[in-house]
């Protein structure tokens, strides 16, 4: 299957960009990249199930594997829990599921992940910190393949949005300043076919779920992906497994953040918890979300 491996380059040409200087990068320049990646390598092959891969991706807490070569380790494309939930009825890739498995959901989620695979972006071994942080904002990437060299694409290493969050004390700006104020939400009542569905629309990993005007719960990507590994389903058609409720799958514990705390406690907070990312609240009502890509926004941007 031929994704058209891309590997990153700033198509906008040198752009002047304020960048702070943190204690955790006190300088970036080309290379530094592998400074902080991880060598650790999660990564998948092409002919592994998509319901194999969704395990992976909630074992290591990974929205996206690389997908490569089992002998020679060159990277074919990326696996992405997005794609997993359009591919369960979020989106286009469903469509998969009625014209190839005539609505089998059984069948279709032990179908390789070469199906549904998505076109990976890649960054090499000489590229800094700054390149990565560009991929993340202009594609949407919380998870970076890094390569050998354009011509093998051996995967070397990979670099999650974690891993480039500065380390400081303070940044002297308020959540409030840079959360989403605009919340896409969750009813309890909903099917996890809804849910699916605005996940796939708005680009969104977690949905705080509200009932009578205050978050109850927060259903996550996660979430959904753990009904498809569990293997309790309600019969073999996508429709009928789709039908379970959000009351039934969301997380009922939910970790908060004010909007008058410094960044660098969310920061602590996303190191602490593994979250990425927590709703704004203030006397017990919702004023916003904010994530870990909304802090290095404002980090390497502002």
């Amino acid at each position: 299957m031929d994704l058209g491996l891309n590997r990153y380059s700033d198509s906008h040409g040198s752009r002047e960009r304020k960048v702070r200087e943190y204690k955790h990068h006190p300088a970036r320049k080309d290379g530094d990249i592998m400074v902080v990646a991880e060598g650790n390598i999660i990564s998948t092959h092409p002919a592994n199930s998509i319901k194999n891969v969704a395990e992976l991706m909630l074992e290591h807490d990974f929205r996206r594997i690389p997908v490569t070569d089992a002998g020679s380790g060159r990277l074919e494309g990326v696996a992405k829990s997005v794609d997993i939930i359009d591919f369960l009825g979020g989106g286009e890739k469903y469509n998969i599921i009625e014209k190839d498995f005539d609505r089998n959901f059984l069948a279709a989620i032990n179908c390789p992940i070469s199906k549904i695979m998505s076109q990976a972006v890649y960054l090499n071994r000489k590229s800094s910190i700054d390149d990565a942080v560009k991929v993340m904002l202009e594609k949407g990437t919380s998870l970076i393949p890094i390569v050998d060299d354009d011509e093998h694409l051996k995967v070397i290493a990979i670099l999650s949005e974690r891993d480039v969050l500065p380390t400081t004390e303070e940044f002297g700006v308020k959540v409030s300043e840079v959360m989403k104020k605009e919340v896409v939400s969750a009813s309890p009542g909903m099917m996890l076919s809804d849910v699916a569905k605005i996940m796939v629309r708005n680009k969104l990993r977690r949905l705080p779920v509200i009932s009578e005007e205050e978050i109850i719960g927060i259903v996550t990507q996660f979430d959904l992906l753990r009904v498809l590994t569990k293997g309790e389903f309600k019969g073999v058609f996508a429709e009928e497994t789709l039908s379970v409720r959000v009351s039934d799958i969301m997380e009922k514990e939910v970790i908060s953040v004010r909007p008058e705390q410094d960044l660098a406690e969310i920061v602590a907070m996303v190191k602490e918890t593994g979250l990425g990312g927590f709703p704004v609240m203030e006397d017990g009502k919702p004023l916003g979300i904010v994530t870990t890509m909304d802090v290095i926004r404002h980090i390497y941007t502002s």
